[in-house]
């Protein structure tokens, strides 16, 4: 269909591609079984992430403690950072918000500080034994009181550190 311009003389075609796209979705009902299987799927990896969190938190504590010894090693400050990291993306997904929680709040910190002296050190040392209780004590969701102690000790060391309190 042709139509004049806006006064100008010219004239335009408005043209009015076919919807493909159902035909490629679907009907757009969620099958229930394909979603049973899924969450089945889903929680069977949940095992596999506490085993693998575990042994993260392990070697999370051990690279906190070498950098508590040498606060300028970059490998040992990058190590904890990855780890961090690692274990916050994964931690909501499987029903640790709170590694996720600590887990950024460590690598927003580290993120943010060129050199770490003492109170940065506590920062990621207090980070990094939260996540160990949280995984190691299994403290899902939001943890209930252990959660707000956790979360209320990090507070407290971040507003240390930058000399809130």
């Amino acid at each position: 269909m042709s139509q004049p311009g806006a006064g100008d003389g010219r004239s335009f075609q408005i043209i009015n591609p076919p919807n493909t796209l159902q035909k490629k979705a679907g009907s757009g009902g969620v099958d229930a079984s394909a979603v049973k299987k899924a969450e089945k799927v889903f929680e069977s990896l949940r095992g596999e992430f506490e085993t693998n969190a575990k042994n993260d938190v392990a070697k999370l504590a051990a690279a906190s403690a070498a950098l508590m010894a040498n606060p300028f090693d970059i490998n040992r400050r990058q190590e904890v950072y990855m780890l961090a990291h690692e274990l916050r993306g994964q931690g909501g997904s499987y029903g640790y918000p709170l590694v996720t929680k600590f887990g950024d709040q460590l690598c927003r910190f580290l993120d943010a500080t060129d050199m770490l002296d003492a109170k940065g050190l506590v920062i990621v040392k207090a980070a990094a034994d939260a996540i160990a209780v949280v995984i190691n004590s299994a403290v899902v969701g939001d943890g209930g009181e252990t959660g707000r102690q956790l979360g209320a000790m990090l507070d407290k060391a971040l507003a240390m550190a930058k000399g809130e309190a």
